[in-house]
């Protein structure tokens, strides 16, 4: 049976937009899949922490200077198998003689991102639906809810061993995280603000669990009001986010006295090309070079 041309046409399109639906779909199923960068440098190795069943890897970068008296500062970052590299090229090229050592909180798996762990380990145990919208994924089937859990193993297990390995100045540490990672980043500031002396959160997941982040930002801003009105030693927070919009975590913590909000916007860059930046951002941060 001969097709009519117009109705080949039609045909033709159709399989056409549904090969581009399947590419883009198949490319938003890899993404963060691919093989993950190995930093091949003497001063650059890793570690596994934790049970043997699952252990999370460390990854470490030492800088190329001698400690200073007080130990080395720090950045600790989730996601390490994708960050720890990004860092470290931000590091030699912009501060190659601060004594700032670098740290990657990651798996033991050869690609930048381990979905089911970093589901877990980055979120509260509330799983409700997440809102409709474009290019926004929930967890799925996978579990939920270690948030809690991995802030202790840094505080009781992963600090000390540090401590074991480098001379490290703890009251010099930032923390620094993108997407789920951002909404650990605040998790952590909320639950635990003298752990760390800088937090760094960039596109965080502030729309979790039906916005949790922002009646944890409010609840924080409360007590915090209550209890002297202020945060003291100050605190420095740095919100990055990609594209146009203001995130909306900015408007809970504003003019809360001893928080020092930075906000950088990077309105060219995407939910996964803002890493870099905002890395670059909390880099800035950490050396004293970001002004608010």
């Amino acid at each position: 049976m001969q097709i009519p041309l117009t109705r080949r046409s039609v045909l033709a399109a159709s399989l056409v937009a549904m090969a581009g639906s399947m590419a883009r779909a198949q490319e938003r199923r890899q993404r963060g899949l691919e093989p993950a960068e190995k930093v091949a440098d003497p001063r650059a190795s890793h570690f596994d922490l934790g049970p043997a069943e699952a252990p999370w890897r460390i990854f470490l970068g030492l800088p190329s200077v001698a400690a200073p008296p007080g130990g080395y500062s720090a950045i600790l970052a989730l996601d390490g198998n994708a960050t720890f590299p990004i860092l470290w090229h931000l590091r030699e090229e912009l501060a190659p003689e601060a004594p700032v050592a670098l740290v990657g909180i990651g798996y033991p798996v050869e690609t930048r991102f381990d979905p089911t762990r970093r589901w877990f380990d980055l979120t509260s145990p509330g799983k409700q639906a997440v809102p409709a919208r474009q290019g926004q994924r929930g967890p799925g089937d996978r579990p939920t809810g270690g948030q809690d859990a991995l802030l202790e193993m840094i505080a009781a297990q992963l600090l000390p061993e540090l401590g074991r390995r480098l001379p490290l100045d703890t009251g010099n540490l930032t923390l620094f995280g993108h997407s789920l990672g951002g909404l650990f980043v605040l998790n952590a500031l909320f639950t635990r603000p003298r752990l760390f002396a800088r937090y760094a959160a960039a596109d965080p997941s502030t729309w979790w669990n039906a916005g949790e982040p922002l009646r944890e930002a409010r609840a924080f801003r409360g007590g915090i009001l209550a209890a002297g009105g202020r945060l003291d030693p100050a605190v420095p927070l740095l919100v990055a986010n990609s594209g146009t919009g203001v995130p909306p975590i900015l408007a809970p913590l504003s003019g809360l006295p001893g928080l020092d909000l930075v906000h950088r916007p990077h309105p060219d860059e995407n939910h996964g090309s803002v890493i870099r930046p905002a890395a670059r951002d909390a880099l800035a941060l950490h050396l004293g070079r970001l002004a608010g």
